[in-house]
């Protein structure tokens, strides 16, 4: 029955969620295992690169028509899986730097690339069957390792697909 229950949770309820579900599943990606943020960048002609300073998304310098995610080489593996998904988003949603936009354009989209970040590191179609072998107490870190991304951002998304379970009138008490 919590198979059924997740199953229904989990359908996209937003455009932005659906249009990466689509994205993962163009590639194949189905399991935390598949998430590869260097074959999805390569895909659209975006390179990662380590550097030393804040994470960012320019212009390729030698490639026209290419990107470069620059990611701080100082973070622990997850929070770069976190810095590379979340410049993907802008690079995807935003088309590219737009240096002249007002403090709330800024802000939506500093949300929406933390979104799409969400959505492509912790899917919940792949998150659903995951938690039928796993209480609800244990989730977060399970989460966390199996997606190799933070605990805050796992316990985040884990709370959010509880609060979509008591918003339909499912109990939550596995």
């Amino acid at each position: 029955m919590l198979a059924a229950i997740l199953d229904e949770i989990c359908e996209p309820k937003t455009w932005l969620e659906s249009r990466v579900y689509l994205l993962l599943r163009h590639l194949g990606m189905e399991q935390p295992e598949q998430l590869d943020l260097h074959r999805i960048c390569s895909t659209y002609g975006i390179e990662i690169k380590e550097i030393a300073g804040r994470s960012r998304a320019h212009a390729h310098p030698s490639i026209p028509g290419w990107y470069v995610i620059a990611v701080d080489s100082s973070l622990d593996p997850a929070e770069k899986r976190v810095k590379i998904a979340h410049e993907l988003g802008h690079l995807l949603l935003h088309v590219g730097v737009q240096p002249q936009s007002t403090g709330w354009m800024i802000d939506w989209q500093e949300s929406q690339a933390n979104h799409f970040a969400e959505h492509l590191l912790l899917p919940y179609f792949m998150i659903g069957p995951l938690l039928t072998d796993c209480d609800r107490y244990r989730a977060p870190v399970y989460l966390a390792q199996r997606f190799q991304v933070p605990l805050p951002l796992a316990r985040s998304r884990f709370e959010r697909l509880l609060a979509r379970l008591h918003a339909k009138g499912y109990p939550v008490y596995w």
